[in-house]
């Protein structure tokens, strides 16, 4: 089941810098004073790795995990959904969503997941 995405950056109302997660300062002008934004549209894939050593919990034999940009200059890391790195391409546009990454106590835990755009 999917759900919408839950994850909310922020945005600087001085020096207008994106911050996510949040920060209580400005990293670039020390301001303490947000605006909350939202990722908009698709994610372009700036890097990726694999884990082969997955803690208790997973049922896959790999994980990729990835860093995208949202249309809107968020950088985001998660899930990738591909059966290997071969479809991957740094660059490339993935289209997001939130949904099981894994079952913890019997429930469903939710994350940011990334879907290669065809």
């Amino acid at each position: 089941m999917k759900k919408e995405i839950a994850i909310t950056a922020f945005q600087c109302k001085k020096c207008g810098r994106i911050h996510y997660p949040y920060h209580d300062r400005c990293l670039d002008c020390k301001n303490r004073e947000f605006e909350p934004i939202k990722p908009k549209g698709n994610a372009r894939l700036l890097t990726y790795t694999v884990i082969f050593n997955l803690p208790w919990g997973f049922d896959q034999r790999f994980l990729i995990l990835g860093v995208a940009e949202f249309e809107n200059k968020i950088k985001a890391m998660g899930q990738i959904k591909a059966d290997s790195i071969d479809r991957l391409k740094l660059g490339m546009e993935v289209r997001p969503s939130w949904e099981p990454v894994r079952v913890q106590a019997g429930e469903d835990v939710y994350g940011l997941k990334f879907e290669p755009v065809q």
